[in-house]
């Protein structure tokens, strides 16, 4: 028999069938993924850098990766996972928007593929586990946090925890092999180092095991039947937990670290819940939003209108009736979502609502994490669990047995397409804010001239000009820490050393670097015939017309020196040494100081020097001449 003749009649007709259609499961894997990507690209090749990414990017930049740095409690959040990144992000591709998208993408794939290894060991490998998958994949929920450098790199490792940690305690729950229970035991400490927020991971999880296992009833004898029998997992999650709570109170206590905890009032606190719940968490799950409203100048919070929002409650009620009224436990999943939605918002309460506000709640990345939660829930509302076997109540197999089959696959066919078209319709809406970024040109532009300067160049520190960041970063809003990351090691010494200017240039509103000049209060026209304001024993007042208010200000005070000098100026309290030049000349200094006159001393009797104007103010662009 020759190995043509040999071969079995299917193995022919497998190579004959195209390669999409031999496994239509791994075909519309495939395709739910390939338009994942597709729109989370295009929202994210016209967005840009906004806020933080600027802020933690410079804070990488002068810091040393180690424990440090990797552990320091940042306005209370631990995140050793995104200021790694960062930093990893800053030495080889600062500002470079193009490597940050890129990264970003490829991470929503890797935790789009432990979200459906996630699926399949719970419910098999099934067609009906492409729905919770594409409800993952395609939601609006998770846009603003996945495609915000800043919080992408807290939220997808927290969600690539959550997936990771259900997949594996799920496992050990059935099979008992002390290597799931490390490997899950390994997702949740990852988690721990992604962001705080996984803490609520542990009285889910309680309540998603008691879902999860269909053997168990709700009496305390079987309950702790469980416990007993999966000890390892619960001791290591303790340990881990103990473990952590050490580091962080470490982290907590160094510089530079704000918990920003307090106790919001019950008014704030039920707006909050309501807000959360109601106008973000249940439109969102049913492909809302359906329209924005500014949230920063390149982000966006939810601004549905109340009849979209009534639709999706009525919906959404109604999904939970039928569950109850077709799915035995499913009143387990349920309580594990709830458990699990009541921890975030506890834990956005206490951290977020008494300083923003309960509007905060509109701000989808808070709950973008909720969504895998949900894909479970979604997942046995549809599907019972690989080792179940009486998951359905009589009520829902004489409901199936009287619906047409045909009608049953229409019907779920136009609820999956008007789900998909409100999802895109959302994307959509997004990407209108976050591609309207008003200073992608400015930082590009700041780029190129720092690039362009000399090397001898003299940067004066100023807050930044336009609201790119704004007062809240305090120190990070000033230009020797923005432009940190593109500067040369040159650079970044001398714009963190320099404190005397004599061609000083200034950041303008354009991105330009730009010569400078001082707007505000000036001396008084010197007396005529005399070269000005002369020292005496060493000493000169030059007086301004009128009194300066305490305050950081630019201080230039023009002069004429026979030779080389030294001096201090002073304005008020403050003070800084200079070097005086031979012939005519201006010196430029930063002073944090008020009153109505500018002192000079610590001059040499024979200096030689006279005084001629000086000014309190501003630095601002001097304009062309």
């Amino acid at each position: 028999m020759t190995t043509t003749e040999a071969r079995p009649a299917h193995a022919s007709e497998d190579e004959q069938t195209p390669w999409l259609l031999r496994d239509p499961i791994r075909t519309g894997f495939l395709a739910i993924m390939a338009l994942m990507v597709a729109v989370r690209f295009n929202i994210l090749r016209d967005s840009f850098f906004i806020t933080d990414d600027f802020m933690l990017q410079s804070r990488a930049v002068e810091h040393e990766i180690g424990w440090d740095y990797l552990t320091r409690v940042h306005t209370g959040h631990f995140e050793p996972i995104g200021f790694g990144f960062m930093w990893v992000l800053t030495k080889l591709a600062p500002w470079n928007w193009t490597v940050a998208m890129l990264v970003m993408l490829v991470a929503q794939v890797l935790v789009a593929v432990l979200v459906w290894r996630m699926l399949t060991r719970l419910f098999g490998r099934r067609a009906l586990v492409l729905i919770p998958f594409a409800l993952y994949c395609l939601t609006p929920l998770t846009i603003p946090a996945f495609t915000w450098l800043s919080a992408a790199i807290i939220w997808l490792p927290l969600t690539a925890a959550l997936a990771g940690a259900i997949a594996n305690h799920v496992a050990y729950l059935r099979s008992g092999r002390w290597e799931d229970a490390v490997w899950a035991i390994f997702w949740y400490c990852f988690g721990l180092a992604s962001f705080e927020k996984i803490v609520i991971f542990l009285p889910f999880i309680a309540v998603l095991s008691l879902a999860v296992s269909p053997a168990v009833r709700l009496t305390a004898r079987d309950i702790l039947r469980l416990l007993r029998r999966t000890w390892l997992v619960w001791v290591g999650y303790a340990v881990a937990s103990a473990a952590y709570l050490v580091i962080y109170l470490d982290g907590s206590a160094r510089a530079e670290a704000s918990a920003n905890l307090e106790v919001p009032s019950l008014g704030q606190l039920t707006d909050f819940v309501y807000l959360s719940l109601f106008r973000t968490m249940i439109p969102g799950a049913l492909g809302g939003p359906w329209d924005w409203q500014p949230a920063s100048y390149a982000g966006a919070m939810v601004n549905s209108p109340r009849l979209f929002d009534w639709a999706c409650w009525i919906v959404f009620a109604a999904v939970v009736i039928v569950s109850f009224l077709t799915r035995r436990r499913i009143g387990r999943a349920w309580l594990a979502l709830l458990v699990y939605l009541g921890g975030s918002i506890a834990a956005l309460a206490v951290g977020r609502v008494a300083y923003s506000g309960p509007l905060a709640a509109l701000e989808t990345r808070y709950l973008a994490d909720a969504i895998v939660p949900l894909v479970v829930v979604v997942g046995m509302c549809l599907m019972a669990l690989e080792d179940e076997s009486d998951a359905w109540l009589p009520a829902a197999r004489r409901w199936l047995e009287a619906v047409p089959q045909q009608t049953l696959v229409w019907t779920s066919g136009v609820a999956c397409a008007v789900w998909l078209a409100l999802a895109l319709h959302s994307a959509n809406g997004y990407a209108s804010f976050s591609a309207a970024n008003p200073y992608k040109e400015f930082v590009e532009t700041t780029r190129q001239s720092l690039a362009t300067l000399p090397a001898d160049a003299q940067i004066f520190d100023t807050p930044i000009p336009v609201d790119l960041l704004g007062p809240l970063f305090m120190e990070f809003n000033t230009v020797s820490r923005f432009v940190a990351p593109v500067a040369t090691a040159e650079q970044r010494e001398a714009l963190a050393t320099r404190e005397t200017f004599t061609e000083p240039l200034v950041l303008a509103p354009d991105g330009t670097f730009q010569p400078l000049e001082v707007d505000g209060f000036s001396s008084p026209p010197p007396f005529e015939g005399l070269c000005g304001w002369q020292p005496e024993d060493g000493q000169v007042s030059v007086p301004l017309t009128d009194t300066a208010y305490e305050w950081p200000w630019a201080v230039r005070v023009g002069y004429l020196a026979n030779g080389p000098a030294t001096g201090t100026i002073h304005l008020g309290e403050d003070s800084q040494e200079v070097e005086f030049t031979e012939g005519l000349g201006e010196v430029f200094v930063p002073l944090v100081g008020g009153g109505s006159e500018i002192v000079i001393d610590g001059l040499a009797p024979d200096a030689g020097l006279c005084f001629g104007d000086a000014q309190v103010g501003t630095p601002r662009p001097a304009p062309p001449e």
